[in-house]
């Protein structure tokens, strides 16, 4: 197709660098095409001269990273790079770089004490054994002061979140009276077998509207321990000083917001489908492979 028909936004390829994958069209004049290529190396957006380059649409419209991508455009309308962006194979191989088995590592598997996947596993099983088959509904019925010491066991038997933040929620969970609210929408994300915007902003909701004797409740960590744990194979968990790295460095849209908001956590879901589907060379089991990639492949070691 001619290039006189290339407009923003669309998918394109160019006919010189297959290697270059399909690009995303970020802005178009009479001289020059900038375009963000999937599969390049850096993460700059390329000036294509029309006269020189005659660039085809891809045939496939839809792409799971070029559509996910942060604004190519800043607010003068001029083209921006991503210039910390790791490729997908970029981003595997520094995983394979620290676990050459991938996710069936036995270093990556670990256990208690170290690695990135036996201790998460354990806390989910135990957070089953708490909750799993009706048992949250007929505690949350029969016996809710049971359930609060449920619910503190599980986010302290793992080190997910902060020390600061257990010790706020288990203030913001001192009255049950209070707490209800949070205790009866946790119980409906934990029942629903699909995570909704119906089932999950009033969850959210009710961890905001947590009391506060003793620091900041309303985090994405407090938000997403425990619905993570839980149901591992649909929930994500956010710790913002991980994920927004790894968003920054895949080059994903997160829309973040520090307050727990669902147009994040939808959007922070999407990214781990879209990885998820990514990684299945690696055979990934469910989402607590994909943040612990998140975590290794965009220099969480590195931080250490």
């Amino acid at each position: 197709m001619s290039g006189t028909q290339i407009k923003s936004g669309m998918l394109v390829v160019h006919p010189n660098k297959p290697e270059w994958g399909p690009g995303k069209v970020a802005k178009v004049d009479r001289e020059y095409v900038w375009v963000f290529w999937r599969d390049a190396n850096g993460g700059e957006v390329k000036k294509i001269a029309r006269s020189v380059i005659t660039l085809e649409t891809a045939p496939d419209q839809s792409d799971p990273i070029l559509d996910n991508l942060p604004p190519l455009l800043d607010s003068m309308g001029a083209p921006v790079g991503l210039p910390r962006r790791q490729t997908l194979p970029q981003a595997v191989a520094r995983f394979l770089g620290r676990f050459p088995g991938g996710f069936h590592d036995p270093a990556y598997l670990g256990d208690m004490h170290s690695g990135e996947r036996a201790y998460k596993e354990a806390a989910h099983r135990e957070c089953v054994e708490r909750f799993g088959g009706g048992r949250y509904a007929r505690l949350l019925a029969e016996n809710r002061a049971q359930l609060v010491e449920e619910v503190k066991r599980t986010y302290r038997s793992v080190n997910l979140i902060a020390v600061f933040e257990k010790a706020a929620l288990t203030d913001a969970l001192e009255s049950i009276e209070a707490a209800l609210p949070f205790l009866e929408c946790l119980g409906r994300v934990i029942a629903t077998e699909t995570v909704s915007e119906e089932t999950f902003v009033p969850y959210l909701k009710s961890v905001c509207d947590l009391p506060t004797p003793r620091g900041r409740v309303a985090t994405w960590p407090i938000a997403t321990v425990i619905p993570f744990l839980m149901q591992p194979d649909r929930h994500l968990f956010l710790k913002p000083s991980v994920t927004e790295v790894a968003a920054d460095v895949l080059g994903f849209n997160l829309n973040y917001d520090p307050t727990p908001n669902w147009l994040t956590y939808s959007r922070l879901l999407e990214m781990g489908r879209v990885y998820f589907n990514g990684l299945r060379e690696l055979r990934p089991r469910d989402m607590i492979d994909v943040q612990s990639f998140f975590w290794v492949a965009c220099g969480g070691y590195d931080r250490n």
